[in-house]
């Protein structure tokens, strides 16, 4: 790292290297998804208003989970700057706590799924002698920061693996009724989860009426296996997109919604699914 880019008034502090299987392709797109921050990392942001983004980058208002005892939740303006030339980006706080620092994160690929990331901490008023402190705080950050976004963009390349492989090969013209098991069984086990046509279902009861859903988010194909529905609603993990579970429209406002699910048939106190032909 060159000083000459890096604000004078700004001490190095220190590093944070990782080693993912994951691509370029999925660094780039999580460097570039700033409405996950105070979802997917809610431990450290608590909110974002996005003021510009493209593919440059992003700038963004951001509320901070940590408050100051008796104080007032703080919040930054931090903007992000994607240089792919140099497989790099750059986080610089602009206002609020912390403003001056600059955290510029390399990219070093060993294979389409094999990379090394190093985020350098460039932070102003730190005296030399914290210098090592300050750096093991960034350290720590980053380090639950990614354990958190490493998963998310594992098991996105999983869920489009997955739908790579089931192009072409998926029979969805079996009319078969497909049994899930007594009405009395799976009562007790609910929720149910199942396979069916090449995707994942949850069966749950809301309302005392059985529902079906796909556990998997229409937007970026995020799990929702870790989430419990509420009053008839899902809400996704990683971006907060929440879905009726009846209409399938997302009641974020995203221009996505959940897919049509199979149709539940119960049968002499029995309870199977059949491809659901009608469109919505």
């Amino acid at each position: 790292m060159s000083s000459e880019i890096v604000s004078a008034s700004s001490l190095w502090v220190g590093s944070y290297r990782r080693r993912m299987k994951v691509s370029l392709e999925r660094m780039y797109e999580n460097a570039l998804d700033w409405a996950h921050l105070p979802y997917l990392h809610n431990s450290a942001f608590s909110s974002i208003e996005v003021i510009e983004a493209g593919d440059w980058g992003w700038r963004a208002d951001l509320g901070l989970s940590q408050r100051p005892e008796g104080g007032a939740p703080p919040y930054i303006t931090l903007q992000l700057t994607l240089d792919r030339a140099h497989r790099r980006w750059v986080s610089s706080t602009l206002e609020g706590p912390g403003a001056g620092s600059e955290i510029w994160t390399h990219v070093f690929e060993f294979g389409s799924r094999d990379l090394e990331i190093q985020a350098d901490f460039f932070i102003p008023g730190v005296a030399e002698a914290n210098r090592a402190s300050v750096g093991a705080v960034y350290a720590e950050l980053y380090q639950g920061l990614y354990d958190e976004d490493e998963a998310m963009m594992l098991e996105r390349q999983r869920a489009l693996d997955g739908q790579s492989a089931s192009k072409g090969g998926l029979d969805v013209s079996n009319p078969e009724d497909h049994a899930l098991g007594t009405v009395q069984s799976l009562t007790s086990m609910l929720p149910f989860d199942f396979a069916y046509q090449g995707q994942h279902w949850r069966l749950i009861k809301d309302q005392e009426e059985w529902l079906v859903y796909t556990l998997t988010c229409p937007h970026l194909l995020g799990s929702f296996k870790t989430v419990t529905a509420e009053s008839g609603t899902v809400t996704c993990p990683w971006h907060g997109y929440r879905f009726n579970l009846r209409s399938g429209e997302c009641l974020s406002g995203a221009d996505c919604r959940l897919p049509n699910p199979p149709k539940l048939i119960e049968r002499n106190g029995w309870l199977y699914v059949q491809k659901n032909t009608v469109n919505v």
